[in-house]
């Protein structure tokens, strides 16, 4: 009998580590998968006449993108966020058109139509932020901004140490570490973090990004960029306090930090269209009509 115990023991051992090894794998391979669509690119956008283009990453991963041109010296760079694509950003786009910007639209890599490379949760795809700004860069802008949602956001966070010369970024619902990013989302199912510790190391390999440097609340410390930060008070994904964490630990001169009210993590734009407009254009205005002004915490109320 105690023979029959111990090799039953070993063997549901044996089990409980191959289905972790097997969650594990696909865990990976459903973060880091494509997720392509296929769309028209349209002639315009609310009037304004629209060019599709294809931009190059320094790791030769093309990107496929629209360019709307608007003004001579202004323009930015929108980032959707991971399961999503630039049809996303479209009012962003027309409200930065509104006021003047020429607007940069790519799809990060292995999203909509750029077809090259896996998603990275935001570390690879620094590079395809830095590639927008040098595509802006040589069309003779000399204030380029950035505005990404959430895994788009991670990403200019991790670009920000090689684009000194940005004019402003906003980032919205932004995580604060990979780390965290994993825990919030496993205990949303009540599933305990150990689980994902075979995932980091797997992540690590397939992804070819290292999960204990991507941590966008590190990455806002190397930074004299102007910089808004938005979120709900209400997201499970990133709680109040990680957000507040990224808030903080940023060394622009220039920063806020607004939460909306109730929400979740959400198109704030879509979802609060006044509230954002009036955010953004403060922030906009702070940043081009006057000098950097001392940090301060903006939000209509205090998150809860």
């Amino acid at each position: 009998m105690r023979r029959f115990l111990k090799w039953a023991v070993v063997l549901c051992v044996g089990i409980f580590f191959l289905l972790w090894a097997v969650v594990a794998v696909s865990s990976v391979t459903q973060t880091v998968r494509q997720r392509l669509t296929d769309f028209e690119d349209p002639d315009y956008l609310e009037g304004h006449p629209l060019a599709a283009v294809t931009i190059s990453a320094s790791d030769g991963i093309k990107l496929s993108a629209w360019y709307i041109a608007g003004s001579e010296d202004r323009a930015v760079i929108l980032l959707a966020g991971i399961n999503s694509n630039r049809n996303a950003c479209r009012s962003h786009a027309v409200f930065y058109l509104e006021q003047g910007f020429s607007v940069l639209m790519p799809d990060l890599r292995g999203s909509g139509k750029s077809n090259e490379g896996k998603v990275t949760v935001g570390w690879q795809e620094r590079k395809d932020v830095i590639a927008c700004y040098e595509f802006l860069k040589e069309r003779g802008y000399t204030h380029i901004g950035a505005d990404g949602i959430s895994l788009g956001a991670a990403a200019i966070s991790f670009a920000l140490p090689d684009l000194p010369d940005l004019s402003f970024v906003v980032l919205e619902s932004s995580y604060d570490t990979f780390k965290n990013a994993v825990r919030n989302r496993l205990a949303m199912y009540h599933t305990p973090h150990f689980i994902a510790y075979p995932f980091y190391l797997l992540f690590a390999v397939i992804a070819n990004s290292p999960p204990w440097r991507m941590r966008p609340v590190d990455f806002v410390g190397m930074t004299t960029t102007p910089t808004l930060i938005l979120a709900g008070d209400s997201e499970k994904e990133i709680p109040v306090q990680e957000t507040q964490s990224i808030f903080d630990a940023c060394s622009a001169p220039l920063k806020r930090l607004h939460f909306f009210k109730g929400a979740g993590h959400w198109m704030f734009l879509w979802k609060y269209p006044e509230e954002y407009k009036e955010v953004v254009l403060d922030f906009l205005d702070e940043v081009f009509h006057t000098d950097a002004a001392p940090a301060t915490q903006e939000s209509l109320e205090e998150a809860a």
